[in-house]
């Protein structure tokens, strides 16, 4: 190699010695940057260790790092949780609260015995695998004052309040085991932007959930029984707050509104079989119903609240109730468990349209089809069991979001009798014979109740009968007068706007811009404008220690490196060649 090939190689290599440094410093400050009291260490808490020893190690912590309780038991113990750390337990460790102040309790002013307190320097935090037994605390877990802290898969027992969050926003409460708490559950107080979703919560003295001032909230999928009160009480405020797809049964009452309502939804729950309790401390009269609004419950014109899609059934009082004093209230579209507009169980302070539940067979399979009061399909509804007998043979059948698939693979070309459950009673759905195979269409069937007399004759699927039993002539229907008839099964179905003491009720399902939804609707916005996902009341985002950002200056580096290098090459290269000239 001659002497000009030489040095042009040795400023290629210092060339790329020269950039690998510059690429090499970047991510070595990046690493350093995001490692520099980052946590992340792992430590067990073993039983040995005293409550003192457990809070030194909590102090000494830093952001993000993970304690584990290895051991069984653990008694006495009462922490304070003021960093983001991660408390869990892989073997289902069993926490004894204790029943007295410690030393830094008193010293932050708390007045309250608990097993876990979030501080507000706790956001990030996470609770989560640990029975915590909290029968002589004030509380199992308090969040106080925090943001974004998991209250997860938990099983919390006794206190006052087996978890109290307040002051507080972006907390999650799930997949939590809440029970025998000597007040409520769960009880939030002054909070917003908070997800309680997928627990179970019963056997509670008062409420299984108490709420007092929130606002963009969301109560989902949460099993709510056995509680001495109410499943679900709101006080004083609540706005933008969705209340869905919960199970509430055997409380005094399921879901009871007694707050100042904007922009509220109860929809899709199922509120069963609660009980009358004439010792209750909201009075007998007041107890055993599926849904009740109390004498501090206010909402009105744009910012109404919404109770839609709801399955109440089974309960001991009213299905639906509204406090004596206050003024008629109209509900939205729910289904009472009853397709006759004399015995919806609905009190006389409530306007309530009349759902029905029909037969619809698609593709020789038999389904159940849920319709508003203008007959129209439900897509979105709560879930709920009913019984259905076909041809003798008896079927429990689980309805989802309005329908339901009894029997698949039905002959169409004979007749079948269908009886459906509605109400404790059997109602007949003559389903005739289509002698077409693979046919999709509604079974257009003439019912009747049981005990009751009166047909129809319908030429295949066509013609219908009114909830009076008068026919409604549909092509080369013969039509019939059907007594006792209460059962529509046409997509023209009429609005029933009568309740239990026969006071007429508005129909709730307009046909145009005004229809109520039966997609998802959303709970509110999150606080940033933007609208929440059901079931969902903002985008949970842990807090996490990351580099701050830099000035990215390696590609200003590599230019002038580059620029040198081009300087040189040719300074060498004119030099060389003068050299040879």
């Amino acid at each position: 190699m001659d002497k000009k090939g030489l040095n042009l190689f040795f400023l290629s290599l210092l060339f790329l010695l020269l950039v690998s440094s510059v690429s090499a410093t970047n991510i070595y400050e990046n690493n350093m940057t995001l490692l520099s009291d980052s946590g992340d260490n792992y430590e067990t808490i073993t039983a040995d260790l005293s409550n003192e020893d457990i809070q030194s190690k909590f102090d000494n912590a830093k952001d993000g790092d993970t304690f584990e309780f290895t051991d069984k038991e653990y008694n006495d113990i009462s922490l304070v949780v003021d960093k983001k750390l991660n408390i869990v337990s892989k073997n289902d460790s069993v926490v004894y609260t204790l029943g007295k102040l410690t030393d830094k309790a008193k010293n932050l002013g708390l007045d309250k015995t608990f097993g876990f307190y979030f501080t507000s320097k706790s956001a990030g935090c996470v609770l989560s695998g640990i029975t915590i037994v909290a029968s002589n605390s004030d509380c199992g877990v308090i969040v106080d004052n925090a943001k974004n802290v998991v209250v997860k898969d938990n099983k919390i027992v006794g206190g006052k309040n087996c978890i109290l969050v307040k002051n507080s926003d972006k907390i999650v409460v799930s997949g939590n085991d809440i029970l025998k708490a000597s007040q409520d559950g769960l009880q939030l107080q002054d909070v917003k932007n908070t997800l309680v979703s997928n627990n179970s919560i019963s056997y509670n003295k008062w409420s299984g959930i108490e709420t007092s001032n929130i606002c963009y909230c969301n109560i989902t999928n949460n099993a709510i029984h056995h509680n001495n009160l109410n499943g679900i009480s709101t006080f004083n405020k609540s706005s933008h707050t969705l209340i869905a797809r919960n199970k509430v049964y055997e409380n005094t009452n399921g879901v009871y509104i007694n707050s100042t309502s904007t922009n509220d939804v109860v929809k899709t729950n199922s509120l069963t079989n609660n009980r009358k309790d004439p010792r209750s401390r909201m009075g007998g009269f007041e107890t055993g119903n599926g849904f009740l609004l109390g004498s501090g419950f206010k909402s009105s014109g744009s910012t109404l609240l919404k109770v839609e899609y709801n399955y109440l059934a089974h309960n001991e009082f009213y299905q639906a109730k509204n406090y004596w004093e206050n003024e008629n209230f109209e509900l939205g579209q729910n289904w009472y468990d009853s397709n006759d507009p004399s015995n919806t169980f609905v009190c006389p302070r409530l306007l309530a349209s009349l759902m029905n539940l029909d037969t619809l067979s698609i593709s020789n399979t038999l389904s159940l089809q849920l319709r508003d009061s203008s007959g129209r399909a439900v897509n979105e509804f709560a879930t709920f069991q009913t019984n259905v007998e076909v041809d003798g043979n008896r079927y429990t059948v689980t309805v989802n979001d309005g329908q339901a698939t009894v029997v698949k693979d039905l002959d169409p070309t004979v007749d079948h009798n269908v009886k459906v459950e509605i109400g404790g009673q059997y109602y007949n759905y003559d389903y005739h014979a289509s002698g077409d195979k693979g046919q999709s269409t509604d079974s257009k069937s003439s019912t009747s109740n049981d005990n009751e007399k009166g047909s129809q004759n319908n030429n295949g699927n066509e013609g219908t009968s009114d909830v009076n039993g008068n026919s409604n002539y549909q092509g080369n229907s013969r039509g019939g007068n059907s007594s006792g008839s209460h059962v529509t099964n046409s997509l023209n179905s009429g609005n029933y706007g009568t309740n239990s003491s026969d006071i007429p009720s508005q129909d709730t399902s307009d046909n145009g811009q005004d229809a109520l939804s039966n997609g998802d609707l959303n709970s509110g916005d999150t606080g940033n404008g933007e609208a929440s996902k059901e079931g969902k009341a903002f985008e949970i985002v842990p807090p996490v220690t990351t580099s701050k950002e830099l000035t990215n200056t390696s590609g200003l580096i590599v230019m002038c490196i580059l620029s040198i290098m081009g300087l040189l090459i040719y300074g060498y290269r004119g030099k060389f060649d003068k050299d040879e000239y």
